[in-house]
């Protein structure tokens, strides 16, 4: 061969040569450009360059970052199926539950908050919702599928195709979501009963790991339905047999792409919207449905990838040429949106505008982020370590200066006050009120006066060791004083002298305090008597009346003798207040019996009184978990709000004599399990009613007047509730509930909650 045609020869191999290059590394780039034939009516050789250009690109590993690469991409398409099929449920379902939970709703913190425990309808409501929501999944998920695995192997598929492809094969989808349904439940028992059997937390979480990953390959019988038309026991069969060889990764690929990276993307958005009022709903329903594409294109492009694997060219090609091919319409990003939002604009709207009149809510959990154990290493100026909140400490609740609200504190350490700067209490102030030296063990008492400071009862001793035990009976002595306290500080009450002195460590010291209308005060207080000629023992009820509230001049007046109260060291059980005319009232609950007395004085000095019974309680109750509330109106006449423990239901008392010797009875709540109320009255003159309905896990305002009552749920009891809930007016006139929310020792919460606004009578 000459030379020119050496060099000719030469040249052109090169340029074969670079030709060969340049279409190999198209086809690594950008593969689906060298793909030409994408009709059924191509030519057989552009057929086999498809499947061969598609074998190549699920046969890439790293199947769930591709699939969610792709995804991303096409995700106004994938999108279509899970909005045409879950959006009229959503449409549907929303309205239903607003229409359902009329009286048992609320807005919570600007969100829609379901109060108590759901009730048969509204059960039926969500089972109804889940039934149809599984029967939509097992349409949109696979009709997702078809669609990724067209656009998977560069085969034009239509949204609508894709639909009637998966329902086609619902009877199959609906066995194998049985099965679903049926291996989780599986592996949910089998944890508890590893759980109940060994106690060991963390082998019943890895039982259940174990089983759902064996039952993870399940979810590749979806395409295998959709994408091959097997029966569901046939389905499941070839799902398992694909994962042959490479079980374990299969497995993990299935878990983390279908199910636990959709979950953590769930709980991130929840963490980053959860202080937003109506974005966590809205937010959840929009990942719900932007979870489908990803889980369906981890699912189609898994199945492909184990086909071409395991070498089944024949049965890959056979999918291919079987997906229902047609002329797709281009994805649009405006009805996309709209499909996404639109349901959780109905809920928003719904909830901003509140049509239907829920009550409004405002809460905080005072002690969620506060240490449950004391901290002995700080210290306050006077040498005492930093005061510390307990479940059983909440005593009462006042309104303070400047809208502050005051909460008296106390059990069996020296008495706390905890200083919400406003309603909402999401800033507190928390001091001790009783100086150094006061008698512990002992509950104190409090009154709000009329400019907003409180007046809060203490107990000095001598002759007691540091835990207050006498240490020489016949030179011990407790005597009862007075403190002033503002939001900041408590001091004892200028010129105040003891108003009564004890002598013996096992008298009684439970008191009441109540502001008489000239600004004076009033105290009530109980102390044993000896024994008679009864078997029954009795304890003596006297009364105090000072001119100002320093009470630098008691007069002391003994007025009644009633059956003694084992649980008298608890102040729940004595209640005082005075009419405007200066009558005092005070009302006895015996917290073993239940029984409710009633005494009246007939003039300021109660020179005479009356005494009522108007519960008589049982003989045979000994819970003494029950307790009254009490209100003086402008005649005179007390209110009486008391658990019945002949039924344990609430009961308000309209006493038509200042003894109450004479009432009218209403029933605020039926019978079960309830605790002690709290009560006000508002600036309209209606009565307000608290309490905690222990069955139905919420609490309840009942508005009262005269005798018609409407009961309102204003929020959840997420734990077990407790005995501590005391009520007053914040500074707008609304009431304001403060309660413990307990569980266990290590686990409760100090929450207020502020109703916003309530229902008219």
């Amino acid at each position: 061969m000459s030379g020119p045609d050496q060099l000719i020869a030469t040249s052109r191999a090169r340029l074969a040569r670079a030709r060969f290059w340049t279409q190999m590394l198209i086809l690594l780039v950008r593969p689906e450009s060298l793909d030409r034939g994408h009709g059924s009516d191509a030519p057989p050789h552009e057929l086999d360059d498809r499947h061969t250009h598609a074998r190549s690109k699920v046969r890439r590993r790293g199947v769930v970052w591709l699939a969610y690469g792709f995804s991303a991409r096409n995700l106004l398409r994938l999108l279509a199926p899970a909005l045409l099929v879950f959006l009229p449920i959503g449409l549907l379902a929303v309205p239903v539950l607003f229409v359902l939970v009329d009286g048992s709703a609320a807005v919570v913190n600007g969100d829609f908050e379901l109060v108590g425990r759901p009730e048969p309808p509204l059960l039926g409501w969500a089972a109804a919702v889940l039934v149809v929501s599984l029967a939509g999944q097992a349409v949109a998920l696979p009709a997702t599928v078809v669609l990724a695995a067209g656009l998977l192997v560069g085969k034009k598929v239509s949204i609508s195709g894709a639909l009637r492809a998966a329902a086609r094969r619902w009877p199959a989808m609906a066995v194998l979501v049985l099965v679903g349904v049926v291996a989780c439940t599986a592996a949910l028992a089998a944890g508890l009963g590893v759980l109940g059997w060994t106690g060991a937390q963390g082998l019943a979480y890895a039982v259940m790991a174990v089983l759902a990953l064996f039952a993870m390959p399940c979810l590749l019988a979806v395409a295998s339905v959709t994408l091959e038309g097997r029966p569901a026991k046939h389905a499941l069969a070839r799902a398992y047999r694909l994962t042959a060889g490479a079980s374990g990764a299969t497995a993990f690929t299935l878990a983390f792409g279908v199910v636990l990276f959709p979950v953590l993307a769930e709980q991130a958005a929840n963490w980053a919207v959860s202080g937003l009022p109506i974005a966590p709903a809205v937010a959840g329903y929009v990942l719900a449905l932007v979870a489908v594409p990803f889980q369906a294109a981890v699912i189609a492009r898994l199945f492909l990838h184990r086909l071409v694997i395991k070498g089944t060219i024949a049965e890959f090609k056979e999918i291919v040429d079987g997906l229902p091919e047609s002329a797709p319409r281009p994805a649009r990003l405006m009805p996309v949106l709209a499909g996404l939002l639109l349901p959780g604009l109905l809920y928003g709207g719904a909830v901003l505008v509140n049509p239907l009149g829920w009550p409004e809510v405002s809460e905080t959990a005072v002690t969620r982020t506060w240490p449950r154990d004391p901290d002995a290493e700080v210290f306050e100026e006077d040498g005492r370590t930093k005061p510390e909140l307990g479940a059983s400490h909440l005593q009462a609740l006042y309104a303070g200066r400047g809208g502050r609200m005051v909460m008296l504190m106390d059990d069996f350490d020296p008495a706390k006050l905890l200083t919400c700067m406003d309603s909402t209490c999401a800033q507190t102030r928390l001091t001790w009120a009783e100086p150094v030296g006061a008698v512990p063990g002992y509950t104190a008492a409090g009154a709000r006066l009329a400019d907003g400071r409180l007046v809060v009862s203490t107990w000095a001793e001598e002759g007691a060791d540091e835990d207050g035990l006498a240490v020489d009976d016949d030179n011990w002595r407790a005597r009862l004083g007075l403190l002033l306290c503002d939001a900041t500080a408590c001091v004892p009450a200028p010129g105040g002298k003891p108003i009564t002195e004890v002598t013996s460590s096992r008298q009684d010291r439970t008191i009441a305090l109540a502001v008489r209308p000239g600004g004076g005060l009033l105290v009530a207080q109980f102390y044993e008597l000896p024994w008679g000629e009864s078997d029954t023992p009795e304890e003596g009820l006297s009364i105090t009346t000072c001119d100002d509230p320093a009470c630098t001049r008691p007069h002391t007046k003994e007025v009644a003798k009633l059956p003694a109260d084992k649980y008298r060291d608890d102040s729940r059980g004595l209640i005082t207040g005075v009419g405007p005319d200066d009558r005092p009232v005070v009302l006895r609950f015996d917290r073993e019996t239940g029984a409710v007395f009633v005494i009246s004085c007939d003039d300021p000095a109660c020179a005479r009184t009356r005494t009522g019974r108007p519960a008589r309680g049982s003989a045979y109750y000994s819970d003494g978990q029950a307790g009254a509330a009490m209100l003086v109106r402008a005649d005179g006449r007390p209110l009486i709000a008391y658990l019945d423990v002949n039924d344990s239901a609430i009961k308000l008392l309209d006493c038509r004599t200042r003894e109450c010797s004479q009432a009218g009875t209403t029933t605020l709540s039926g019978p079960g399990h309830n605790t002690a109320p709290a009560m006000v009255l508002d600036r309209d003159g209606r009565v307000l009613v608290a309490y905690q309905d222990l069955d139905r896990d919420r609490i309840v305002i009942a508005t009262c007047t005269g005798t018609a009552c409407v009961r309102t749920p204003v929020t959840t009891i997420a734990r077990g509730g407790g005995r501590g809930l005391a009520m007053a007016l914040d500074g707008r006139g609304r009431p304001m509930i403060a309660w413990t929310d307990f569980g266990d020792w290590h686990d409760w919460d100090l929450v207020v909650t502020t109703a916003l606004n309530l229902p008219p009578d």
